[in-house]
């Protein structure tokens, strides 16, 4: 069984890139990193706190922690809450500040999917996170060897699913659900009600009523919403063609596809998750 988080970022799309780190000789500095069509994360090891812009929005990295910001905005990080001079570094002895950062692309439904918020932070904001810290560690020993951009991406998108998994959609934060909506999201099909609730010590009626109150669907709007992702991504694409788009997935008219997903209904973020 796969677990819900992993299935919807699956269906979404993540593709994650690794960046750089900052190479700095004074204490203070400011780089812009300008405006992006992508999310831009940036993580600092143990012992360097960085103050991230994003317009007119201030927020402050922990040491140890992570950080992953929303594309469509001009976005500066240093390491002050003033602005400084760019970064330098002598060529013969780079000095290292522990500050990396890169870009995250979600696919094109990561609103309605994940619901992020413009900016958000590894929780608690100012605990170290374990797997940022060991996934900083081992980019720092990547650095001077060949071949390693893949690993990089690959530590990078831990830096970035770090955040996510700390600030889920709202509709995962009912723990009482867990087992439920990840076994309905792992299924090919609808789920009955019975199976459902197996292993969650809820009632059928309980189930139902915390999946109206967490989500605003019912279990089965809710699958049919997830299985509508992917298709619905393919036929976004620029170059999508609808009629193949619905013959892999099952449809044998393009009108067919339609119907169904016309009347796809998406979590409601506006309700309170039953903690």
């Amino acid at each position: 069984m796969t677990d819900a988080l992993r299935a919807l970022v699956d269906a979404v799309g993540l593709d994650v890139r690794y960046g750089d780190e900052v190479l700095a000789d004074d204490d203070r500095w400011t780089l812009d990193l300008g405006a992006t069509d992508s999310h831009v994360w940036v993580a600092s090891s143990a012992r360097t706190e960085v103050w991230i812009r994003r317009d007119d929005d201030v927020a402050v990295v922990a040491p140890g922690t992570a950080a992953l910001v929303a594309p469509g905005a001009t976005v500066t990080i240093g390491a002050g809450p003033d602005r400084s001079a760019p970064p330098s570094a002598c060529d013969d002895w780079p000095a290292p500040t522990g500050v990396h950062w890169g870009t995250a692309t979600f696919g094109p439904f990561v609103d309605e999917a994940l619901g992020l918020a413009p900016s958000l932070r590894t929780e608690p904001l100012d605990a170290p996170c374990t797997d940022v810290v060991l996934a900083l560690a081992h980019l720092r020993s990547l650095v001077a060897g060949r071949w390693h951009a893949a690993h990089r991406d690959a530590l990078a998108r831990v830096v970035v699913l770090s955040v996510v998994e700390d600030n889920p959609p709202a509709f995962l934060r009912d723990a009482s659900l867990t087992r439920c909506i990840d076994r309905l999201l792992d299924s090919a099909g609808p789920v009955p009600i019975d199976d459902l609730r197996r292993g969650a010590g809820l009632s059928a009626s309980t189930v139902r009523r915390r999946f109206r109150a967490t989500t605003g669907c019912s279990p089965d709007e809710l699958w049919r919403w997830f299985r509508s992702l992917p298709v619905r991504a393919a036929l976004a694409a620029a170059d999508a063609d609808p009629a193949v788009v619905a013959a892999d997935a099952g449809f044998s008219t393009t009108s067919s596809i339609r119907r169904p997903l016309r009347r796809v209904r998406a979590p409601d973020f506006r309700v309170p998750p039953a903690l």
